[in-house]
């Protein structure tokens, strides 16, 4: 990866986002957290270079995965960014409608993990 490529990952829980970023870093890969979906929309509109591929939880506080999505797919400047969406549960049918490059059932598979952030960068 590039070293102004970079993944958002938008998850609540500390302990998947730490995780997460621990070994996306090992294979090399630039990672901004944030831990909601509005902090995620926030740090968008804001940066000038969007991320390669967005990582993103459902179920969280403030702005949900769903919330979200319907708002980065009205925003031409974010639209295009992949989107992986990481889900514990979450009714399989709203998950669907989503328009989602891939869907990761927590607890995560890590191998599974690289391989599919590897596929989905630019």
């Amino acid at each position: 990866m590039d070293s102004d490529e970079y993944v958002l990952l938008v998850e609540d829980d500390a302990d998947i986002s730490e995780a997460v970023e621990a070994i996306l870093r090992e294979e090399n890969f630039n990672i901004k957290c944030v831990s909601n979906g509005k902090e995620a929309l926030d740090f968008l509109q804001s940066t000038e270079k969007n991320p390669s591929l967005i990582l993103l939880d459902i179920m969280m506080p403030i702005m949900n995965g769903y919330e979200f999505r319907e708002l980065q797919l009205q925003d031409a400047k974010i639209s295009n960014i992949p989107t992986i969406i990481l889900s514990a549960a979450g009714r399989q049918n709203d998950i669907d409608k989503l328009n989602f490059q891939e869907c990761l059932k927590k607890p995560l598979d890590l191998e599974t993990l690289i391989e599919v952030v590897k596929k989905n960068s630019k």
